[in-house]
């Protein structure tokens, strides 16, 4: 069954969602954006502070691309979402919401300290769910994992070049 989820990950990176689609997910998107900025806002960890240094912004994107975006992605949109989905797709889509929520604490557990204040909050982990659960209805809708991973990268590159996210 677990190959069958990769191979369904990999079926979901070829597809390239149609205006309709991507359309779909931003309206889906912008008031679930909403949502986790007003929980940023009141936890304290969404403060408007941009970067200055163009060059750290430029290579921060490129980087954050790639971890945490597209490889959270991968893996719980992806493979994690296929093989859940697999027995239930109820089921699978808020198991892998709850699982990418859990994801942040276990982050800042193992790999903090620099994470460890935000991603323990209670209002980061309400904002990682509802995030999870959008995120797992736009790739649903879309079959596709692009606009999850465009939605994903907006939203970290937002946070860590405008609002006061951690960089290391």
């Amino acid at each position: 069954m677990l190959t069958v989820a990769v191979k369904q990950t990999w079926l979901a990176l070829k597809v390239w969602p149609d205006g309709d689609r991507w359309k779909a997910a931003l309206r889906i998107a912008l008031p679930a954006a909403a949502i986790v900025a007003l929980a940023g806002w009141l936890g304290g960890w969404l403060v408007f502070e941009p970067v200055g240094d163009l060059a750290s912004a430029l290579i921060a994107a490129i980087v954050l691309f790639f971890v945490p975006v597209l490889a959270e992605e991968l893996i719980f949109r992806g493979v994690l979402l296929s093989w859940l989905a697999s027995f239930s797709q109820r089921w699978g889509s808020w198991l892998s919401a709850i699982l990418f929520m859990l994801w942040h604490p276990l982050q800042a557990l193992t790999f903090g300290p620099p994470w460890s204040a935000i991603f323990l909050q209670p209002s980061f982990l309400f904002a990682t769910f509802i995030l999870g659960i959008i995120l797992t209805h736009i790739r649903i809708v879309t079959r596709s994992l692009w606009p999850v991973v465009a939605i994903h990268w907006i939203l970290v590159l937002a946070w860590k070049l405008f609002f006061g996210g951690p960089f290391y």
